[in-house]
């Protein structure tokens, strides 16, 4: 792992434990044992760091997704499967990242953004025509508004700084959304499926 690769990985490491806004350049090449012109020589300032840092999570976020939609065995398993890579990611990090990316790197959320209207869109745009067509979704849903629906829905988990995660964790809160979305939506057939690989997790 070459210098760049170890700043990065360190960088996120510590935004992901503290938030991006109390982490100071000086801590990541404390944290590096380097100096912090070492990091400079890489990134002219914070808001470089945490764009290539954003960039990297969302590509990383859409190779796992296509990954998952290739291996899935229907549209719910499918949901299933991203639920628990989302579950995994949330466990390590804390909520204030995410309050912090939005309010302080406009570029950097932008990126956010771009993957949600574009990638997660579609991909559950997706999904939800599948599970339709395949009878485990109700037919009366529109798919378009329930895409944007369920995606807001986890904006508002992430960003929207109006959860406290004192007694339900931030993966925990993520996996009951999840669980109301998809009883929502589904058909008896759908249900029972659901259910069926719960009781596997």
């Amino acid at each position: 792992m070459d210098i760049q690769e170890k700043i990065l990985k360190t960088a996120l490491h510590l935004f992901f434990k503290y938030g991006i806004k109390y982490v100071t350049m000086d801590d990541i090449a404390k944290e590096l044992g380097i100096s912090k012109k070492t990091i400079y020589q890489f990134y002219k300032e914070k808001d470089d760091l945490v764009t290539q840092l954003c960039e990297n999570e969302m590509k990383l976020h859409e190779h796992d997704f296509q990954e998952i939609n290739n291996s899935a065995n229907d549209p719910i398993h499918e949901m299933i499967l991203i639920s628990n890579k989302m579950k995994t990611f949330m466990q390590n990090i804390n909520p204030m990242f995410f309050i912090d990316l939005k309010k302080f790197y406009p570029t950097a959320f932008a990126r956010f953004q771009s993957f949600k209207e574009n990638f997660a869109h579609k991909n559950t745009l997706s999904n939800l025509k599948v599970g339709i067509a395949q009878g485990y979704y109700r037919s009366n849903i529109e798919p378009e508004f329930v895409s944007h629906f369920r995606l807001n829905q986890i904006e508002v988990l992430m960003f929207g700084n109006t959860f406290s995660f004192e007694k339900v964790s931030f993966a925990k809160s993520y996996e009951l959304t999840l669980d109301m979305f998809v009883y929502g939506i589904c058909t008896l057939k759908g249900h029972k499926l659901f259910d069926d690989y719960k009781k596997l997790i």
